[in-house]
């Protein structure tokens, strides 16, 4: 399903964290689809407390509901071909989008100090894991307050920034610490943009490329 559905690197590592636990706690999801059928294992995931679903109800059972949509489409003959070619675009685009991202975050890394000034790494210079997924870049601002810093490659997705509080809350749990957000895309929606001015913590960044030109001798 993963690699059908075309998710930026960072989205990609989410979801696989969410299904392999969703995978264990059930004891082979894909198993228990064809034992007990779709209906119960959703009501399953309705009543039950296990990892993820003990901190994270709502994200897991979202990535539970769209495993189980791709599951019922796979069954489907008719939808054979399609996928197929479907799975070969949507390699070719998350691919470049994790290259994107991956140079992204190299060079955001580089200039944490412009990007807000006393910025510093506190990740060791790779991304995190958390309980959410794997964190782009955790950095400390001047005052030493930690900063969850997510990535998105051109316009930024529907569900980044779920995405990205949700890594700064599992990150927040852990450390015991209060974090901030900066969510870094090429530009936002007007939705988007709204729905931030309700995050306490949150910040959205745009950026740009620019060309410079050197004469050759």
């Amino acid at each position: 399903m993963l690699n059908t559905a075309g998710l930026a690197a960072s989205t990609y590592n989410t979801y696989n964290s969410f299904l392999g636990r969703i995978d264990q706690a059930i004891g082979g999801l894909d198993e228990a689809l064809a034992r007990d059928g779709t209906d119960k294992v959703l009501e399953w995931s309705r009543t039950t407390s296990t990892p993820p679903f003990d901190v994270f109800p709502s994200h897991a059972r979202s990535v539970l509901n769209k495993y189980i949509q791709f599951h019922i489409d796979a069954q489907s003959p008719d939808t054979q071909e399609v996928q197929e070619e479907m799975a070969t675009d949507a390699q070719q685009a998350s691919g470049l989008a994790f290259r994107l991202e991956k140079e992204m975050q190299a060079a955001v890394r580089k200039q944490l100090s412009n990007l807000e000034a006393g910025l510093v790494e506190d990740d060791e210079g790779r991304e995190l894991a958390v309980s959410t997924g794997y964190i782009d870049i955790v950095a400390r601002d001047k005052l030493g307050k930690l900063v969850v810093i997510e990535l998105k490659a051109g316009m930024c997705p529907t569900g980044a920034l779920e995405q990205a509080l949700g890594y700064a809350q599992a990150l927040s749990e852990e450390r015991n610490e209060d974090v901030r957000v900066m969510l870094i895309a090429s530009d936002f929606s007007d939705r988007l943009r709204a729905a931030a001015k309700r995050a306490n913590g949150l910040q959205l960044l745009k950026y740009e490329f620019s060309l410079q030109f050197n004469e050759l001798k």
